[in-house]
């Protein structure tokens, strides 16, 4: 995990191949994050960090399908695209459309279930050059909202051209890091990706805000998470998450079905091997084995 109240602005370029979900949560940049792989395999893909004048673009791609978490942890506007998406894309329990752009404002949650084989970039930018973009390219004041998420659905052409440019950007960093060490060709790079993100969000229906705390379904949601956090590294069932949220198993199938695609007993049974999984990693062999360790998260 990592947790960064401020992303540095000056030119950074840094590309990996990774193995292991904690391992890509280290890579990002500007908030908390955590993946829970939904298939049996090696947890594993490729993260790109690109770092401009007054923001950042991170690329990365996960072989396996999953359950993404987090917080965003900087001062700046984030916007989560998907580059190239394989199956169904669910946010926070809704069916996306492929071209949708996520907008996480500071400190916003964010939770989705992805196929593998996909990949995205997410984008952070200061606020000033964003809304100067967003005035030059759509003719009006475009303002970000302060909190929160929005969901936006730009028009097919202006969403094509605003993947193909981030395509582009990260194929060329690639293949010439030192293209950031260049003032005049960094800040061209950054007014392009500002300048196609703009086009996209002015082309865009804002659907609606994502405000979840007046759901009582997602209410239960965050007792879950809440409790699940508490009791981090202890076994927890269902009858105790039934007890925390005081509703019924049925609910709870509910929920768990909307937002995490499977039941509470498969959601509970993933986040245990997730944790086996993670304590191996870092258990000391000598003085544990395999069926210690399974024991203690209740795996027997």
């Amino acid at each position: 995990m990592q947790s960064n109240e401020t992303v540095a602005t000056k030119a950074v370029y840094h590309w990996s191949l990774f193995k292991d979900q904690d391992e890509l949560s280290s890579l990002i940049q500007g908030g908390d994050s955590e993946f829970i792989q939904r298939e049996r395999g090696t947890f594993q893909g490729d993260f790109t960090f690109v770092g401009l004048d007054t923001g950042t673009v991170q690329f990365g791609y996960i072989k396996l399908p999953y359950i993404g978490k987090g917080v965003s942890r900087v001062n700046r506007a984030g916007f989560l695209i998907r580059l190239d998406l394989r199956g169904e894309w669910i946010w926070r329990g809704r069916d996306m459309e492929r071209r949708s752009i996520v907008y996480l404002a500071p400190n916003a949650e964010y939770q989705d279930i992805s196929p593998g084989d996909s990949s995205w970039a997410f984008l952070s930018f200061d606020w000033k050059p964003l809304e100067r973009a967003l005035g030059a390219f759509t003719g009006t004041d475009f303002p970000m909202a302060p909190q929160g998420c929005r969901l936006f659905l730009p028009e097919e052409d202006s969403f094509e051209t605003l993947r193909r440019r981030l395509k582009a950007v990260q194929s060329a960093v690639r293949t010439d890091p030192s293209l950031l060490q260049e003032r005049g060709a960094r800040h061209g790079i950054e007014e392009s990706v500002l300048s196609v993100l703009a086009l996209a969000l002015g082309s865009a229906t804002q659907i609606r805000p994502v405000n979840y705390s007046v759901s009582a379904r997602l209410r239960v949601l965050k007792q879950v998470e809440a409790c699940l956090e508490a009791r981090r590294g202890e076994t927890v069932y269902l009858a105790d998450l039934c007890a925390v949220t005081g509703v019924s198993e049925r609910t709870l199938r509910t929920v768990f079905q909307e937002n995490y695609g499977m039941s509470p007993v498969q959601y509970l049974r993933l986040r245990r091997l997730h944790q086996v999984r993670r304590a191996l990693r870092r258990a000391d062999s000598h003085l544990n084995t395999v069926q210690s360790v399974a024991n203690r998260f209740g795996m027997w």
